[in-house]
């Protein structure tokens, strides 16, 4: 026992020695150094995800989503000028008209444990991950169908790891406040399926000549295969690479168990008939070169306040959810000028309209805006409005810059609660 505590001792002896040397110093200087490096990196990581989480879009975004949300402009006394709405050719239908074939292959071949996950896919974003890495670049997502519609209606489509962390929150969230019946309904309407086209009816129009609830089990592994990259597996183009993948998503939908051997059978033999090749056509008219609904060409002053409504409040608000803004502008005032603008333009044989930076405010003795205009013919402006006399020589036309231009001393912005924001 005595010669066990007498090493023990000689031991201690040899630590305090070595403890005391300078490698040992620098070793311990070292480690501290890195563990000092270590807590730094991984608190500024934590609070820069903290504030990547609270920059998703509120929950009033997500639950008041509207695929025909309208922002619609006041002048100030409570009169009509103008609305904005996102361009898109769609043709938005409930979930209960799209049909089970294609929500099915959807889910096989985009995220087969949809119904169970609550946004994120765990084991699939660690696939991604490890992919990732051994590329060294940023190849694949590891997307669930909620992560997908948070980032085609809220984020963007940029490969970047902060809209990644931005979508991660999102998509959790938006599990917590939709029931994924809503959220594979907007996926189905909001994908693109290429010629700029959107949604699934508009897909099975344009591709198939039916209706999304006529779509049956080979049709919908069809449309669903095209997802992949619509631009590549274009059935007009590459009709041979299309059927192959085809196959490869009426093999995922049995592989899951949401078709049935025999309705697999008989779907990898059944032909699809494209609407181009059908004699007589159901659809003539599928929307695709329609005008925009709202307007054909917005007038100038429309298109500044879109651009500043949507740098200060975002797509969400303006596009998704809708706004009401009253301005300082005077309906008659606006008309009257922009018809001395087009009477100017036609003079000038279309040359005013050019892309400038400098547009012209009409204002009021107390200095508020009553009207915009666009162009660059500033003093025939001024010539025509104090020959129309009273009360239009009242005011007082100045050319600015577009960035000088205060925003918010013309608009008030309200939400459809009418709540100033």
């Amino acid at each position: 026992m005595s010669s066990i505590i007498l090493n023990i001792q000689e031991l201690l002896v040899k630590i305090d020695l070595l403890m005391n040397t300078g490698l040992t110093k620098f070793i311990f200087r070292f480690i501290s150094f890195f563990v000092i490096i270590l807590i730094i990196v991984s608190t500024g990581t934590v609070l820069w995800v903290h504030k990547l989480a609270k920059e998703i879009p509120p929950d009033k975004v997500i639950t008041d989503f509207s695929h025909n949300a309208v922002t619609t402009i006041y002048d100030n006394n409570g009169y009509f000028l103008t609305s904005i709405q996102e361009d898109k050719k769609q043709i938005w239908v409930p979930l209960t008209q799209i049909s089970d074939s294609i929500k099915k292959a959807i889910v096989a071949t985009e995220d087969p444990y949809f119904f169970r996950h609550s946004g994120i896919d765990y084991r699939q974003t660690w696939e991604a991950v490890k992919d990732n890495l051994r590329l060294r670049r940023l190849v694949r997502g590891g997307s669930t169908i909620t992560q997908q519609v948070a980032k085609n209606i809220y984020l963007s489509s940029e490969k970047t790891i902060t809209r990644k962390i931005k979508e991660y929150f999102l998509a959790k969230r938006m599990e917590t406040l939709l029931p994924k019946e809503r959220i594979i309904e907007m996926y189905l309407n909001e994908i693109g399926w290429g010629y700029g086209i959107y949604g699934v009816e508009l897909a099975s129009r344009f591709y198939l000549d039916k209706h999304a609830n006529e779509v049956n089990t080979s049709e919908g592994a069809f449309l669903t295969a095209m997802l992949r990259n619509p631009a590549y597996y274009n059935p007009y183009k590459k009709m041979e690479s299309i059927m192959k993948r085809q196959q490869l998503v009426l093999k995922l939908m049995l592989r899951h168990n949401l078709i049935s051997q025999e309705e697999y059978d008989n779907a990898i033999s059944q032909p699809i008939e494209l609407r181009r090749d059908k004699p007589h056509k159901r659809f003539t008219q599928i929307g695709l070169d329609r005008p925009n609904s709202l307007r054909d060409t917005p007038p100038c002053y429309a298109g500044l306040i879109e651009g500043y409504l949507y740098k200060t409040f975002g797509r969400d608000l303006l596009y998704n959810v809708g706004l009401t803004v009253r301005t300082t502008l005077d309906n008659n005032l606006q008309n009257k000028l922009d018809d001395i603008i087009d009477e100017i333009d036609q003079v000038n044989k279309g040359s005013l309209k050019r892309a400038s930076d400098k547009i012209g405010l009409l204002l009021d003795e107390g200095d508020k805006v009553r009207a915009i205009g666009c162009t660059e013919k500033g003093g025939e402006v001024k010539g025509w409005i104090k020959r129309l006399g009273r009360p239009y020589n009242s005011y007082r036309y100045e050319i600015k810059f577009i960035d000088n231009i205060v925003w918010k001393d013309i608009l008030l912005v309200h939400t459809d609660e009418d709540r100033l924001l």
